[in-house]
């Protein structure tokens, strides 16, 4: 399954980037995301609790970030399993990040695929899920940014 998205975030492309490479800072703004451990340079560890439909799922995580073009294209290989649903997750996330003045706009598509109890709901629901995710990310990460930006003095749009 296919999900794609785009969001615009109030601030330049290079702040927007330095963000998502600070790991724990940007999954601090991924719902679910209980913890993260870094492995190596590019492989982390985490835990994310998940509901889809009626069903509540805790995932065992690991992301590797297999191709990095600073401050344009990142893609994330992911893999995760649930024992209690007996679910399996594999997603390639692609995020490019296009200028716009003083502001970045993010298009990212994420091929997924869900094996096991989460598997069996339609691709609506999990469509729903991802977009509802997606749009609290969208908004921490611009609480983050926007203080950052008043820490440091930098102003944004």
């Amino acid at each position: 399954m296919i999900i794609s998205q785009e969001f615009t975030l109030n601030a330049p492309r290079e702040r927007v980037w330095d963000f998502f490479l600070d790991v724990p800072r940007s999954s601090a703004c991924m719902a679910g995301v209980e913890e993260v451990t870094q492995v190596d340079e590019k492989t982390y560890r985490g835990r994310i609790q998940v509901k889809v439909g009626p069903l509540r799922a805790g995932f065992s995580v690991t992301v590797e970030l297999s191709e990095v073009q600073p401050p344009e294209r990142l893609v994330l290989q992911v893999q995760g399993d649930d024992r209690a649903t007996g679910s399996l997750v594999h997603a390639v996330v692609t995020a490019a990040l296009q200028p716009q003045g003083e502001r970045t706009l993010v298009s990212y598509q994420m091929d997924l695929s869900i094996r096991g109890a989460l598997g069996r709901f339609g691709g609506t629901v999990i469509q729903d899920v991802a977009r509802k995710m997606t749009a609290q990310f969208v908004e921490c990460v611009e609480r983050s940014l926007a203080a950052q930006a008043g820490f440091d003095g930098r102003q944004d749009g």
